[in-house]
């Protein structure tokens, strides 16, 4: 046995040992004092409380940025982009994705625990699994050196529990009840996946799994949340229980971990498929979704909708006031057309920083990201965000005009006072992809709501995360429009003030 413990507060910690078996007597053992000096330590990611949309550790602003790493290697990215499956090679091809995501400067990602990924009780028919209440020990350990990795790098982990498949029986949508340890004819105890939601020993046995992760894992500050379906509204089971398991889970998990963490769920499809009943609830620290759609819808519509976009007024789950967290998009879910994809990996993140999202929508085709050398963008969108911070309770996504070579462009901005970062893009690219049309000279009109002074006004390239002009204005006050330099695909800008109005 091994026992981590991470002390948060300097003195001495009175550490005892006690160890209890089925039908023994516990035995307890007094071990050695641990004397820790340093500072108090609180590294554990929160929903923060001042700004309740976005992340924080310590007072520390939390935006992770990176792609879904859901497993080692993915059968529908062969069938839809034909990418090569990767050879699973377990940690040793887990922990090389990850070290190439950490390389260009991700510092998030999505991993789940399914069973053939990370999962830790399945069919003792799988290699390495014990079946029905025993976990699997290769499994947990490469939790624990994937956490630790990712710690050390300063990443976060959305960390997915259970995975829509394990809910389903029928024909399509990945099933895997029939493998299920707890189905009957495995030698568990339940004939259908919907009792999942509602048998009392199923949940027994799911609270025990929580405290199995909230005892082993809980200390990690590389853990962002606890998610606990992937797409849960694809399970087969009736809606009114699934939303009343979800309480009850939540605060099982919450207890388990005791470190205040969030706890969520995820929904398939687009942020309008989000169960609203779920989402209120106060067990639910945060919120995950997809963002797939058709092909006459432009990605950075659909993100900025799914939590309060100025121009589409009413929608979106901002209302919440929880971090929203995109952690599946790339198309439908069969993808798009490879040129289009590479415009919509690269938008991603731009939009997701304007428009409130608790971290970078993460997209799901992770092989084409690494065959395809696509990591480039992280490292950019990171350069942006050195030293920037988010949150403020009067922030708000606001949608200033950009015109350029006679059309109006995308554009919106995160605007907080004395400070505003704002992205636009070309529109025909963003549906087409490709290298897209070089733009003349535009203008940025901002509004008249910008008290006069001096500002600061920074143009950067989104593709290599670099300023390509700098400039200081002298606003008046009244209408503030600037001029925008020529670009390709896409721009970013921050609008700093310098003095005080």
């Amino acid at each position: 046995f091994a026992t981590r413990f991470r002390p948060r507060l300097p003195g001495r910690h009175r550490l005892r040992l006690i160890a209890a078996w089925v039908g023994g007597s516990p035995l307890t053992v007094q071990l050695g004092d641990l004397v820790v000096v340093g500072e108090p330590w609180e590294g554990i990611p929160r929903p923060d409380a001042q700004d309740p949309r976005f992340f924080s550790a310590g007072g520390r602003f939390i935006w992770p940025l990176g792609h879904n790493l859901n497993s080692t290697y993915d059968v529908r990215s062969r069938s839809s982009l034909g990418t090569t499956l990767t050879p699973d090679r377990g940690s040793f091809t887990r922990d090389a994705l990850l070290e190439r995501l950490i390389a260009a400067g991700g510092t998030g990602c999505e991993t789940w625990l399914s069973a053939w990924n990370l999962g830790l009780e399945w069919s003792q028919d799988w290699p390495g699994y014990r079946g029905a209440g025993r976990y699997h020990p290769g499994h947990a350990w490469a939790l624990d050196r994937f956490l630790d990795r990712a710690e050390a790098a300063g990443m976060h982990v959305n960390l997915s529990i259970f995975n829509h498949g394990m809910a389903r029986e029928n024909a399509g949508a990945e099933a895997e009840w029939p493998f299920h340890p707890w189905r009957r004819a495995n030698g568990g105890w339940m004939e259908r996946p919907s009792e999942l939601f509602r048998d009392e020993r199923a949940f027994v046995a799911q609270r025990k799994l929580f405290r199995y992760l909230g005892a082993r894992y809980g200390d990690s500050p590389a853990l962002l949340g606890w998610k606990l379906w992937a797409e849960v509204n694809l399970a087969e089971a009736d809606n009114d229980e699934v939303v009343a398991w979800h309480a009850r889970a939540g605060r099982a998990m919450a207890e388990a971990d005791g470190s205040g963490r969030g706890v969520t769920t995820h929904w398939c499809g687009d942020w309008n498929s989000a169960d609203r009943r779920i989402a209120a609830q106060p067990e639910m620290g945060y919120l995950t979704i997809d963002a797939y759609h058709g092909e006459g819808t432009l990605i950075a519509d659909l993100l900025a909708a799914s939590t309060r976009d100025p121009l589409q007024a009413g929608q979106g789950l901002a209302g919440f006031a929880k971090p929203i967290l995109v952690t599946e998009f790339g198309g439908s879910p069969g993808a798009c057309a490879p040129a289009r994809l590479a415009a919509e990996h690269a938008i991603g993140p731009w939009v997701g920083l304007v428009s409130g999202h608790g971290g970078a929508p993460m997209l799901w085709w992770f092989e084409w990201i690494d065959q395809q050398d696509r990591f480039a963008l992280y490292g950019a969108v990171r350069r942006f965000l050195d030293g920037e911070d988010l949150r403020s309770r009067e922030a708000a996504c606001i949608a200033p005009t950009a015109v350029a070579s006679g059309q109006t462009l995308w554009c919106r901005a995160w605007s907080r006072p004395g400070r505003m970062l704002g992205y636009v893009l070309d529109r025909a690219w963003g549906f087409a992809g490709g290298d897209g049309q070089r733009l003349a000279v535009g203008e940025l009109v901002v509004g008249e709501s910008v008290a006069p002074g001096e500002l600061s006004l920074e143009w950067w390239d989104c593709d290599r995360g670099e300023i390509v002009e700098r400039r200081q204005v002298s606003h008046a006050g009244g209408r503030l429009a600037l001029p925008m330099p020529a670009f390709q695909r896409h721009l970013a800008f921050k609008l700093v003030r310098a003095t005080a109005p």
